[in-house]
């Protein structure tokens, strides 16, 4: 049951440090409070929940199988995993098909995934980490 908790914790705290990231690039990038990247949320929420946290679990214990130990490494991993989802957002835009050019990745949508799934991608490797030296203890 300790375990199930931890974990609980560890997806609870990677969201919400993703979630964090993302308003500090929002507000770094000077973007208006009314624009409608705040209307991103949703579908990050599903996506991070039926798509990118199985993905980090499975990334991880593929790491665990192989006994690969480095949560730098397994960071990096996250994170070139997290994206992949966000350069697949112009395909996606508007219901209809849009190229994916140079300038999307310096675009601020671009920059706002990126920061959101760099963020969970760091706390979720070194949440598992934590909770795995804390549970063989």
């Amino acid at each position: 049951m300790k375990r199930f908790w931890m974990y609980t914790l560890i997806v609870v705290a990677s969201y919400i440090s993703g979630v964090i990231a993302f308003q500090a690039a929002h507000s770094l990038l000077s973007i208006p409070e009314g624009s409608e990247y705040n209307l991103l949320y949703p579908g990050i929420n599903l996506f991070f929940i039926f798509t990118v946290l199985p993905a980090y679990f499975i990334i991880i214990s593929l790491f665990w199988l192989f006994k690969i130990r480095s949560v730098i490494l397994s960071a990096f991993a996250l994170i070139l995993f997290g994206i992949i989802p966000s350069t697949f957002v112009p395909f996606f835009g508007g219901f209809g098909f849009i190229y994916l050019n140079s300038h999307y990745f310096q675009s601020e949508l671009f920059i706002l995934l990126c920061s959101f799934f760099t963020a969970t991608a760091i706390s979720f490797s070194i949440g598992i980490f934590v909770s795995k030296y804390s549970l063989t203890k």
